[in-house]
């Protein structure tokens, strides 16, 4: 059970933390709620994820110790600028840490076809995957994943042996860009969205 029921109620009682918000006037934001020592490595993924194009959001725990009362769970996130920069955003991935022994990520959120999307790409980088089960489904409707234009997002929960592995960072990223970056084209067949062209389909460097 979190310690703060939102992120106002964290301010007041917390300072031992820091913010890093990029926004690149992209349609795609990538986020970490829980960075820091609140699931390790999981800002530094998401930023690698992020690349030079897209925009990203980072909250990272700076505490001691107890770093876990700095977490706050994804449906009750309200932290203003990156509730107003996902708003904007047609895309959005969050990344987080997952506890489970196995090295895989955990897919969630409403976002079906990207969801199916990164798991193909994964599993074409080697790298292991599966559905988010109920209790991390990233389903519900105010899950901050959910919260942009498009009403659906992903959820990425990553185990900590992939965390802990900066070597699988890139491959990580490349999966996940190139999914963002086909799904966006077939966004762009679908609707007459206004942004005049697709993320780049490339892998980071």
């Amino acid at each position: 059970m979190d310690r703060y029921p939102d992120f106002a109620s964290l301010q007041r009682h917390e300072s031992d933390y820091s913010i890093e918000c990029c926004d690149r006037g992209a349609p795609v934001t990538i986020l970490a709620p829980h960075g820091g020592a609140i699931e390790p490595h999981t800002a530094e993924i998401a930023r690698v994820i992020a690349g030079t194009d897209h925009n990203y959001f980072l909250f990272i725990g700076r505490k001691p110790q107890r770093n876990r009362d700095l977490h706050i769970t994804s449906h009750r996130w309200d932290e203003p600028q990156s509730v107003a920069l996902v708003a904007r955003s047609t895309v959005v991935v969050t990344v987080h840490g997952t506890a489970t022994a196995e090295p895989l990520v955990v897919l969630g959120g409403r976002d079906i076809r990207l969801r199916e999307l990164i798991a193909t790409q994964l599993t074409e980088h080697h790298l292991l995957c599966r559905p988010a089960t109920s209790r991390n489904s990233g389903l519900h409707p105010a899950n901050i994943c959910n919260r942009g234009r498009t009403g659906q997002g992903v959820q990425l929960e990553i185990a900590r042996t992939l965390r802990d592995s900066p070597a699988c960072w890139p491959h990580l990223a490349a999966a996940v860009r190139t999914a963002i970056s086909r799904h966006f084209q077939m966004l762009l067949k679908e609707t007459s969205c206004p942004d005049s062209s697709p993320p780049a389909d490339h892998t980071v460097a």
